[in-house]
């Protein structure tokens, strides 16, 4: 905005009308101009204020789904302490087993050779 010239109200004294009129005009003008860029503002503010609207929205559907992402990967992370635990138990169980085979192997020998055994079940096939 230009810079005023004048103090309000002019005197009226050293003026003639007319100039005091055209002051008054330039003076009208450039607060006309200073209302409309405000107005001009005040619209563009409302035009973000009315897209702000959907995206505040959009922003809470988002921090739903990340609440929902974070319980689920509590949940994640539950089960998989549970299938740590289950693999190990299935580890010490295949030790056990393994260990347990040699025995197994030696007694299945020994069935073979009882009468009636898998030789003969072998043989009838």
């Amino acid at each position: 905005m230009v810079a005023r010239r004048h103090v309000w109200p002019p005197n009226t004294d050293k003026e003639s009308p007319i100039k005091i009129l055209q002051n008054v005009a330039g003076e009208l003008r450039e607060w006309e101009h200073a209302v409309t860029t405000v107005a001009l503002r005040i619209r563009q503010i409302g035009v973000l204020i009315d897209r702000l609207g959907p995206a505040l929205d959009d922003l809470s559907a988002l921090l739903d789904a990340a609440k929902q992402i974070a319980e689920t990967a509590e949940g994640l992370a539950v089960s998989a302490k549970g299938i740590d635990r289950s693999a190990e138990i299935i580890a010490r169980d295949a030790e056990k087993i393994a260990e347990a085979l040699p025995a197994v192997e030696r007694l299945g020998r020994l069935a073979d050779r009882l009468p009636g055994g898998g030789r003969r079940y072998a043989a009838g096939r």
